[in-house]
């Protein structure tokens, strides 16, 4: 690799326009506690493209930086050279709100975005921990999901298309910006959670929605996570207006309700949207169904209800410097009841305190925990019991000391040969976020 002063003048050959960021802010885009030795920030599409060029060059490593709050995810980097900052691409490119679509540049918070979408009575289905931090192209390439994803899917569930900058220098496009143009969508899915060992994500098209007229929260308390579990899926079943289904341990809900918490029991928090009439049905069934497990029921007022969302989706956000650790499991609905039992009775083994936060209609269960080196462990333990019911088990963020004793992606993946392969394609000098990746890409 070049030296310093080299790569840096060969960025600014490249891309006149990129403003490099001064060395006193490098450690803003610290990576497990690696720094790199330039931050730039480009002006545009064709910009990144060179600037990635360049690095490439010079045998550069680059990491893609957005808002930062999916960065303590995925492996320690390799090598890390440069912080290719893309928040000076932040524009809303186009909005047909006729055609319920939407252009925006990858460095747009979402926080931005949606009051942009609201003045015409829209919004983009997506929601992620610390809104007005978090950018488009971060939370695409990380792939992130919160609890709208119950109902709504998955980032690339609502995408159209996008264009990326490769290390080649070229910036290419997949797909298009209407609905019915679905051309080269699969390339679309091939970046969507690749974080940044690829390309770099420099504009996204969406599909967009009208907001609900109404939206309530209601929660119920239970008196163990199985009969919860139940009443989750009975509820599910229904095809209500549930747009979040979140099923909270005690300590889980006891640091997200505040107030609202009742002592050692599980909660039931569901987000209901739609008419208005379609809300007070779902809020009846959800009584009835929740009522006749047991449960006692409460609601919120809808100024509380948006502070207990964001702390629900912020449950797994930690510093680096911090002994916590916050894991993903990924099995069959039918699986969840067992694994919640099972995990629950693991950490009480070990004496570490665990925070769940389950989906249990799509599979996902979040546990949170802190104890330094005593973690491991339980990570060992509980990634063994999610595999024994048929499904896995990642690292979604821990502090760089216990990186380097955790597989944070549980091994290779089925399709490790392919990715090899269309790494090598697309990223030849291994350029981009090496290491980061399932599989050390």
């Amino acid at each position: 690799m070049s030296d310093n002063g080299t790569l840096k003048a060969s960025i600014k050959a490249a891309a006149s326009r990129a403003s490099i960021v001064p060395r006193r802010r490098l450690p803003d885009y610290a990576v497990d506690g690696l720094l790199p030795q330039i931050a730039v920030s480009p002006a545009n599409a064709e910009e990144t493209a060179a600037v990635l060029s360049a690095a490439a060059s010079c045998e550069a490593a680059v990491i893609p930086w957005g808002g930062g709050t999916a960065m303590a995810t995925g492996g320690i980097p390799r090598r890390y050279d440069v912080a290719l900052d893309v928040t000076r691409l932040n524009r809303v490119v186009e909005h047909v709100a006729e055609d319920l679509t939407v252009v925006v540049q990858a460095g747009a918070r979402l926080q931005e975005l949606q009051e942009h979408l609201a003045h015409r009575g829209q919004y983009l289905p997506l929601d992620s921990p610390l809104p007005e931090r978090a950018t488009i192209g971060g939370i695409l390439a990380s792939n992130a999901g919160g609890p709208w994803r119950h109902a709504h899917g998955w980032p690339r569930d609502w995408l159209l298309g996008m264009r990326v900058a490769l290390p080649d220098g070229n910036v290419i496009k997949s797909g298009g910006r209407v609905v019915k143009n679905v051309a080269g969508y699969d390339m679309g899915k091939l970046f969507t959670g690749s974080f940044g060992t690829l390309g770099v994500i420099v504009e996204a098209a969406f599909k967009v929605m009208p907001l609900p007229p109404a939206r309530a929260t209601a929660v119920a308390f239970f008196k163990s996570s199985g009969v919860a579990v139940r009443a989750a899926m009975a509820l599910h079943a229904r095809n209500l207006r549930v747009e979040s289904l979140d099923l909270l341990s005690a300590d889980a809900a006891n640091a997200v309700l505040v107030d609202h918490a009742k002592g050692n029991l599980w909660c039931l928090l569901a987000a209901i949207a739609g008419n208005r009439g379609a809300v007070e049905r779902t809020l009846r069934e959800m009584a009835a169904i929740c009522t006749g497990e047991g449960a006692a029921m409460a609601s919120l007022a809808p100024e509380q209800a948006e502070t207990v969302w964001q702390r629900v989706r912020g449950l797994g956000l930690q510093t680096p410097d911090r002994d916590a650790l916050t894991l993903r499991a990924f099995l069959l609905p039918s699986k969840v009841a067992p694994f919640l039992e099972s995990a629950e009775s693991t950490a009480r083994a070990r004496d570490l305190p665990l925070q769940i936060d389950a989906r249990p209609a799509l599979g996902a269960v979040y546990c949170r925990t802190a104890g330094g080196e005593r973690v491991t462990v339980l990570v060992r333990e509980l990634r063994e019991l999610a595999g024994s019911l048929g499904g896995g088990l990642v690292v979604e963020a821990c502090a760089t000391s216990l990186k380097s004793q955790i597989d944070v992606w549980g091994g290779s993946r089925p399709d490790a040969v392919l990715m090899t392969r269309v790494k090598g394609a697309l990223d030849a000098r291994r350029t981009m976020s090496p290491g980061r990746f399932v599989g050390g890409l």
